[in-house]
């Protein structure tokens, strides 16, 4: 819990009004998915085709997958209102979820440019795609290694009560 008089650091704000545009769109996307899956579904289920099967079950992936995204979107709003609020708990879980993005990305890139250099002989690839896809790698891993030297800095760490005193209040 944030400590009394202290005012929100202006990073903190920056980065709840981040999380909250995250979220907002990730509940969007997991709606979009949810009636999308369910019109696949209905539609597959309504037509004489041979593979019926195959789109309810395109339709239940997608309806999962924006489940999972309407979930994940309404844990990033949370999160902003525990940000902004000075919560040790966002202030935690901002850490976890800033290294969880940090290894994504790497095994993105690692798996994104081995799958793109043995595609690259193919008619209708594009090597420019391998430095595009680990640029914006890099550009998310450097993003979340910053959130986390920011929380890190004792003026914020005190605002969210993770440390009890300001010994540089300047850093």
């Amino acid at each position: 819990m944030s400590q009394p008089g202290l005012g929100r650091p202006l990073g903190v704000t920056v980065i709840a009004i981040l999380t909250v545009i995250v979220g907002i769109m990730s509940v969007f996307a997991g709606i979009s998915l949810i009636l999308f899956g369910a019109i696949i579904s209905n539609i597959s289920m309504g037509t004489s085709s041979s593979y019926p099967l195959i789109g309810s079950i395109f339709g239940v992936l997608s309806a999962g997958l924006g489940a999972i995204l309407l979930v994940i979107g309404i844990g990033y709003i949370i999160m902003s209102y525990g940000l902004l609020k000075g919560k040790g708990w966002a202030w935690t879980i901002t850490i976890i979820l800033s290294l969880i993005g940090i290894a994504i990305n790497v095994v993105s890139a690692i798996t994104a440019s081995v799958y793109d250099i043995s595609a690259v002989n193919t008619m209708n690839s594009n090597p420019s795609s391998i430095i595009s896809g680990i640029t914006g790698s890099a550009i998310v891993i450097v993003i979340n290694i910053v959130i986390i030297y920011y929380l890190y800095r004792t003026h914020v760490k005190v605002f969210f009560g993770k440390a009890t005193t300001q010994e540089n209040p300047k850093l």
